[in-house]
């Protein structure tokens, strides 16, 4: 095709270019639009970069919300692995005189490390507390520590450390778990109390008790206190009274699980019968404050109760208040009747079907975490216990 005439009012380098174009316009193909990212529209990049930055926070909050949380799926795995899992995840120690080989099942989802263990316990129908050991030099902490792993025995005696395991337990005392929710007794509140003896093992005693940790230090390190500790949640006041003693600690996890001694006790032995749940004398035994040099005291009891309510939820809180101010009550009544009486109130009271009903409750809330056969041995204690009941009354 001839191109256009041009218009002689154009220049000459002008008219050169747009007969080009003409020409072009109809003898090439039709042309296709390439994309350009250099020339994106800005309003789209903003809003990419926007979008971006709001998954980037999403993936950032996440994380942090999860920090410290634990998580373990596992079927028939050995205990030694789920040891490990929790450890890495929730920042803990944990020892134990459990058969690491043992297989364990276990289901949890982002829960805290003292939850994680409690779960752990339940499986072997065991229990658990939070310890720390301490000592004036690392070699003593490690010796503390591996105390705590055989049981709290070395060298055949039980003279070589002290041991405050946060009082006793007895009527009103929940063992830490508050209904459903297990309590972290590093976070319950201490108020210190003015000591007659303003050393260190006297305020490990006091501490102990009334928040329920449990605490191991070398029986001949006890140097004075020269300031009164400020007091706090429970790791933060341990952790500055040792430093305050120019001392060294270890936070340690104890499970303990039940042991052929334990069971020769029967039905409804220390570990194998009952409830699990952190131990108030911290996994040691012994008498009042856990074996230490301290003696029990019950108004530091009602504080420990007090710190670990204020940290339920308010709708479980106001409910355990009732259940303990109630039982309470029951167990003061109870307690002025001569013996032939007060044990007949006891069984009307353990008969009463609204305490049958919370007896079940828990025992099936508990049982839900035991092993297959935990949860049948525990029936069958239950059925002998049963049995032995039945036999006592008709002998009468």
């Amino acid at each position: 095709m001839r191109p256009e005439k041009i218009k002689p009012h154009c220049r000459p380098g002008r008219r050169r270019v747009l007969a080009e174009e003409k020409i072009a316009t109809f003898s090439q193909a039709p042309r296709f639009i390439v994309y350009n990212p250099t020339i994106m529209n800005p309003i789209r990049i903003k809003l990419l970069l926007g979008v971006a930055a709001v998954l980037f926070v999403m993936l950032v909050w996440h994380f942090i919300s999860g920090w410290g949380l634990v998580t373990v799926h596992v079927a028939d795995q050995p205990l030694s692995k789920v040891i490990r899992s929790i450890e890495r995840q929730g920042g803990i120690k944990i020892v134990t005189n459990a058969d690491l080989t043992a297989p364990v099942s276990m289901d949890v989802d982002r829960v805290p490390p003292v939850e994680a263990v409690d779960v752990l316990a339940s499986w072997f129908d065991g229990n658990w507390s939070v310890s720390y050991a301490a000592g004036p030099t690392k070699p003593d902490v490690i010796a503390a520590v591996s105390a705590l792993q055989e049981g709290g025995r070395r060298g055949g005696g039980d003279s070589d450390f002290a041991r405050f395991g946060g009082g006793r337990g007895g009527p009103g005392d929940w063992g830490g778990g508050g209904g459903d929710t297990v309590i972290d007794v590093r976070k319950v509140a201490w108020k210190v109390s003015p000591s007659d003896k303003p050393e260190l093992q006297s305020y490990l005693d006091q501490l102990s008790q009334k928040t329920g940790l449990s605490i191991i230090v070398p029986q001949t390190w006890n140097p004075p206190v020269a300031t009164p500790p400020k007091g706090g949640e429970a790791a933060d006041a341990i952790r500055s009274l040792v430093k305050s003693a120019k001392g060294q600690y270890e936070e340690v996890f104890v499970l303990r699980v039940q042991t052929e001694q334990v069971a020769d006790n029967g039905p409804g032995g220390p570990v194998g019968g009952g409830d699990r749940g952190p131990r108030t004398d911290g996994g040691f035994g012994g008498g009042p404050g856990g074996g230490g040099r301290g003696n029990f005291h019950p108004e530091w009891a009602q504080e420990r109760e007090d710190a670990r309510l204020a940290l339920l939820p308010v709708a479980e809180r106001e409910q355990v208040k009732r259940d303990r101010d109630q039982m309470r009550a029951t167990f003061e009544k109870i307690r002025a009747l001569p013996e032939a009486e007060r044990r007949a109130a006891v069984e009307k009271i353990m008969e009463d079907p609204a305490v049958q009903e919370r007896m079940l409750q828990r025992m099936m809330t508990n049982d839900a975490k035991r092993s297959p056969e935990k949860r049948a041995e525990r029936f069958r204690q239950y059925l002998e216990r049963k049995q032995q009941a039945k036999q006592a009354k008709s002998s009468n």
